[in-house]
């Protein structure tokens, strides 16, 4: 049957689910319309962000961009009711249903599906139309994992990346420092197995690393592909005279340079690593709770395909972020986990907003921290629980022995 122009279902997308879907308790599923429109959005919204410095402080750009968040999401449709329905929520989903990733159109227009600020758009638009609390958005790429009742990390793997001629511009004993004390391991050894820290490890010693052992966190910090080029004069240019086979595998037919990070292997002492790739080395074969990515430009792709190779969540930055105020978010974001508050076990959705909560609004407005997850929000093992209840739940599981009496 042939589909009418402006479908919610391009060929290729997943049966019946369409490119994606916004949700949010007591508020009807809305799908994601026009994909046609995608590809325009995410290019005029990233430029946006990009360039937040020039209206972040002006309290009348700030209302006319609002306004126009308000017009291009009814043009996808999302409507003016469904957002005045959507600000009485405390927490927002975002669906990207998976596609058909050898449909070379498919993929371009979920791939403006994944760079689409909507964090940005959504929360800009509900508060136009009259929400004044905070909201949780997420974004879901459905994994399939089970659900994790919520508890701090019992293990994390602190890798840092600053190899070659990035080793003398990049120093990250503040951040390990920071979340080191957010954790309750600043007085731990680099490979103790709480908390262990490799410093600009190879690709092959990385992976062994996360393969070998169980790691319920891994925070990730060094410089993402596109920073490699801002800091090293010419660094694509040298490649593509000194190593094309190597250049050749990076850009796309489009000449586009893909997300990624700089590891090293071998005699490549400055390897960039596409995001598929990377996320086949972070996710080893118990699938961490959480992978944190204090990286440029990393939450549109390297966040998803780490979900989508079966990491519960994901945290990254959709484009650029003042190096202090990440390492304050991921510090705090941490220390919440980790303390939990107000008498509550924090799941991780929980210590994410309050984590975004502390930041001081003057220095992130704008700026799209994502979160994917592979488990919705939604669905059970997503809210906080009480410590309390924690132990109590703890202290009524029997014995073994006791279990072999019962029978």
């Amino acid at each position: 049957m042939a589909k009418q122009s402006g479908s919610t279902e391009p060929a290729g997308s997943s049966p019946g689910k369409g490119i994606a879907t916004i949700r949010a308790a007591g508020v009807p599923d809305t799908p994601v319309t026009n994909p046609e429109r995608l590809a325009r959005l995410a290019q005029e919204w990233t430029y946006l962000l990009r360039v937040r410095s020039r209206w972040a402080f002006d309290v009348e750009l700030r209302k006319s961009i609002a306004e126009r968040a308000v017009k291009d999401l009814a043009g996808v449709g999302v409507s003016t009711k469904r957002l005045r329905e959507l600000a009485t929520a405390e927490r927002i989903e975002i669906e990207v249903h998976d596609w058909d990733r050898t449909d070379a159109r498919i993929c371009a227009i979920h791939e403006a599906a994944c760079e689409i600020p909507w964090e940005y758009l959504l929360s800009a638009g509900t508060r136009a139309e009259g929400r004044y609390h905070s909201t949780l958005i997420s974004r879901l790429f459905d994994n399939g994992l089970a659900q994790v009742t919520p508890h701090p990390p019992t293990g994390m793997l602190f890798v840092e990346s600053a190899p070659g001629r990035f080793w003398d511009k990049y120093e990250f004993a503040d951040e390990e420092k920071r979340i080191s004390v957010a954790i309750g391991a600043i007085d731990k050894p680099d490979n103790d197995k709480y908390r262990t820290i490799v410093r600009t490890p190879q690709t092959s010693e990385l992976a062994k690393t996360i393969h070998g052992s169980r790691w319920e966190a891994i925070h990730v910090t060094g410089i993402d592909t596109h920073q490699a080029a801002w800091i090293v004069e010419d660094f694509y240019v040298d490649m593509k005279t000194k190593n094309k086979p190597l250049f050749d595998t990076l850009i796309d037919s489009t000449g586009r340079l893909p997300d990624g990070m700089i590891l090293r292997e071998g005699h490549e002492s400055e390897l960039p690593v596409p995001y598929g790739d990377l996320a086949k080395i972070l996710v080893g074969p118990t699938p961490p709770r959480i992978v944190t990515l204090n990286l440029y430009y990393s939450g549109a792709r390297i966040a998803r395909e780490l979900v989508r190779n079966k990491a519960h969540v994901a945290l990254g930055f959709l484009d650029e972020i003042d190096d202090e105020v990440a390492e304050l978010f991921f510090q705090a974001f941490y220390w919440n986990w980790f303390h939990g508050k107000d008498g509550l076990i924090l799941s991780i959705p929980d210590a994410f907003l309050k984590a975004w909560e502390a930041m001081p609004s003057d220095k992130v407005h704008g700026t799209s921290i994502v979160i994917w997850m592979g488990r919705s929000i939604f669905a059970p093992g997503s809210e906080s629980i009480m410590k309390s209840a924690a132990r109590s739940r703890s202290a009524k599981k029997a014995s073994p022995r006791k279990k072999r009496a019962a029978r």
